[in-house]
C-alpha cells in the first residue's frame, strides 16, 4: 500500500476520535439563564441564543413537534423542558440542571413583564 493509503487510514479514524471528544467536551458548557427580558442560552460564557421573555406562550415538559435543541447533557429524560412560542416559531428544547427551579424563575419573570 503506498504512502498516501496510509495516511489516511490513520488520519480519519484518529480525525472522528477527535471530533467525538470535543463534542463530548463541548456539551456540558451549555449553561441557561433567566435575563430581566429574555432567557439565555450560553456556550461558556458566551451568548449563542436569547429568546424574550414577552414571545413565550407556554412552559412545558411533553414536546409537541419539531423543536429547536439546546442540550447539555447526554441523558435529557428528566431535564428536559420545552418553551412554547407566540410567534409559531419552533418550540425551544432545553436541559436546565433543575427544570422546576428554572420554570418557577421563568413564570415570575413572565408575570413581572406583563
Amino acid at each position: 500500500m503506498s504512502l498516501p493509503w496510509q495516511t489516511i487510514l490513520w488520519a480519519l479514524p484518529l480525525g472522528w476520535f477527535i471530533f467525538s471528544l470535543l463534542i463530548f467536551w463541548a456539551i456540558p458548557r451549555f449553561d441557561f439563564r433567566v435575563g430581566s427580558r429574555d432567557i439565555v442560552v450560553e456556550w461558556m460564557g458566551i451568548t449563542v441564543r436569547r429568546v424574550p421573555i414577552s414571545d413565550i406562550s407556554r412552559i412545558s415538559k411533553r414536546l409537541k413537534g419539531k423543536p429547536e435543541i439546546w442540550r447539555n447533557t447526554l441523558r435529557a429524560n428528566h431535564r428536559m423542558l420545552v418553551i412554547y412560542r407566540k410567534s409559531k416559531a419552533r418550540p425551544l428544547l432545553i436541559t436546565p440542571s433543575n427544570r422546576y427551579v428554572f420554570r418557577n424563575k421563568l413564570e415570575s419573570a413572565m408575570e413581572r413583564s406583563g
